[in-house]
């Protein structure tokens, strides 16, 4: 008797434990997957065969793209670089050339003419990162890539004339100039009296300042361009209200008479 309710114990317990050891099971969180390695890619750039030196920001592939160092690379082609904290932006100079490039925007600006990026620019380790792109139109330099030696290849732009030789172009310090045709480009604004600020608490954007008595002034804001009334004594005062997140820096284009004068500025916040 006592052999078969052992038997009959050791039968019940075991019963018990099948639907406990299920529901452990089922309960137990599936491992976690483990996530990819990033591939690293060791991309270099070369300027005339020369390879340029990125000391602490190398050139990155994302999503696809090639970002690479803003500052190594201008300094290298002759360019002066220099970085606006306050409005996060990259402004480039060399002779009459003035480009300027706005963190996290998808256009920069040349001598008043909008440039189109395929992506913006970005913060990484500290350093700007730009698309190859931005070094071929707004740089003026011919860029190539190689991707068997994953290589930017950047060289001096060249232009081909009628006989099919090739030809560099004039030092961009010292741009060609038609004698026969009057210089365009004069001084109609007042630069030390422009001013722009941004108003964040009321949601508004204002540029004011003075120009020639009769010019044809517009504003631009990132993509988009407004007309500005001027007063008779020359001053004016633009105000847009609206969503213009992201946008930092403006430009003034003035007109009278065929001549023209453009000028770039930045917002100041209160």
């Amino acid at each position: 008797m006592n052999v078969l309710l052992k038997k009959v114990t050791s039968l019940l317990l075991a019963i018990a434990l099948v639907p406990m050891a299920a529901f452990s099971a089922a309960a137990a969180p599936a491992p976690a997957p483990v996530a990819p390695k990033a591939v690293q890619n060791t991309v270099k750039v070369e300027y005339n065969k020369k390879q340029i030196a990125f000391p602490d920001q190398a050139p990155i592939i994302s999503q696809g793209r090639t970002l690479v160092p803003i500052r190594p690379i201008a300094e290298s082609l002759g360019f002066e670089v220099k970085w606006n904290e306050k409005t996060r932006t990259v402004i480039i100079n060399k002779g009459k050339d003035n480009i300027r490039l706005v963190v996290t925007q998808k256009i920069a600006n040349k001598n008043g003419q909008t440039i189109k990026l395929d992506v913006p620019a970005q913060i990484v380790n500290q350093r700007t990162v730009v698309p190859v792109r931005f070094i071929a139109e707004a740089l003026s330099y011919k860029v190539e890539w190689d991707p068997k030696t994953q290589t930017v290849l950047i060289a001096d732009n060249v232009n081909s004339n009628p006989n099919g030789q090739q030809e560099k172009p004039k030092d961009p310090a010292k741009p060609a100039k038609d004698e026969n045709k009057p210089d365009t480009q004069v001084t109609l604004f007042d630069k030390a009296s422009i001013e722009g600020k941004k108003v964040s608490v009321f949601a508004y954007y204002q540029v004011t300042g003075k120009v020639e008595a009769g010019s044809e002034v517009v504003v631009i804001l990132g993509d988009n361009t407004y007309e500005v009334t001027v007063n008779k004594d020359g001053t004016f005062k633009f105000q847009r209200e609206g969503d213009f997140d992201g946008i930092r820096s403006f430009t003034l284009k003035a007109e009278k008479d065929g001549k023209q004068d453009t000028v770039d500025g930045e917002f100041i916040a209160p």
